[in-house]
């Protein structure tokens, strides 16, 4: 079961990365509508010897280079899509696992770290907002959970 929590861990962490890829991009397009992105290049009209007859701006929408964002945000977007899918399965079978687990202090501390993704100086204060009885720390916590994966 340990290999089904790191598989989990891995799969949030990939998603949060997918997840903030997308946003650039979709910021991306945002900006380019919004602002009515052009892009300009300045061209030469013909040559007279070595010097230019002139030169001419030339602005305009990159219409090529909006399709193909757009193509690649779909792409990630399908690709975040069947990754959330993966990571809802796991989920369930990380809450199952975790609701078979008899220590009550246990099932917390790793509903805690793996289900509601807490750094360990976060789980400590909320078990210690759970149960006033004992002092919880980081350090507290993150080796309880190593001696909970090592037994099992």
């Amino acid at each position: 079961m340990k290999e089904l929590l790191i598989q989990y861990s891995k799969t949030l962490s990939r998603i949060k990365i997918l997840r903030q890829n997308v946003m650039r991009l979709e910021d991306r397009i945002a900006k380019m509508n919004e602002r009515g992105y052009y892009t300009t290049d300045v061209v030469t009209c013909g040559r007279k010897r070595k010097k230019p007859l002139g030169t001419v701006t030339i602005a305009g929408f990159p219409h090529k280079e909006y399709k193909e964002i757009k193509s690649i945000l779909e792409k990630r977007r399908e690709n975040l899509l069947r990754e959330e899918q993966n990571l809802l399965e796991l989920v369930t079978q990380v809450e199952e696992y975790i609701s078979q687990i008899n220590n009550l202090e246990m099932r917390s501390i790793l509903t805690l770290y793996y289900i509601e993704d807490l750094n360990w100086v976060q789980v400590a204060s909320r078990m210690n907002a759970l149960d006033k009885k004992n002092e919880y720390t980081a350090d507290s916590c993150r080796r309880k959970h190593e001696r909970f994966l090592e037994k099992n």
